[in-house]
């Protein structure tokens, strides 16, 4: 009678224990699925910041572009002189738009490496939860054949 019920305390105590490590599983699956959802709408985030900062930079180049045609027209109509200064405005504004040309590279670059790093670190996460995964997963089975090897013994 005093094995059946140590049999049976052990039974219980493996069942629950079962039911912790399925409980375990399944919170770290709700947090992998949660750093998911976050990480892609950090990125989504980060990629929209980038595009309208992009968008804006190409506005003001263009903007800056039709400035540049405009002083090339009037300056055309001055005298020599005139025509001088103004060519030396024109430097000035080609070095500028070669400015925000660069500055719109460094931006994108940035916001990529930005947005490369966040996914490796979030590859790196989900590579991690599944190796705890798999270790939960292995350990749970270790304790399945032990149980099962217990039976056998105390069978016979």
């Amino acid at each position: 009678m005093s094995v059946i019920l140590e049999e049976s305390d052990q039974l219980l105590i493996a069942q629950t224990e079962i039911r912790h490590l399925k409980n375990t599983i399944q919170a770290l699956r709700d947090e992998m699925e949660r750093v998911r959802f976050d990480k892609d709408e950090a990125v989504s985030t980060a990629v929209s910041e980038a595009n309208k900062q992009i968008q804006q930079l190409r506005a003001t180049t263009v903007a800056l572009r039709d400035n540049l045609e405009s002083l090339r027209f009037d300056k055309d109509e001055a005298v020599h002189s005139a025509i001088k200064d103004g060519k030396d405005e024109v430097g000035q504004l080609y070095r500028t738009v070669q400015a925000l040309r660069d500055e719109v590279d460094q931006v994108k670059f940035k916001y990529e490496d930005q947005i490369e790093q966040m996914t490796r670190n979030a590859r790196d996460e989900v590579k991690q939860l599944h190796q705890t995964i798999q270790a939960l997963r292995d350990e749970m089975e270790e304790l399945r054949t032990n149980t099962q090897k217990n039976k056998i013994i105390r069978g016979k």
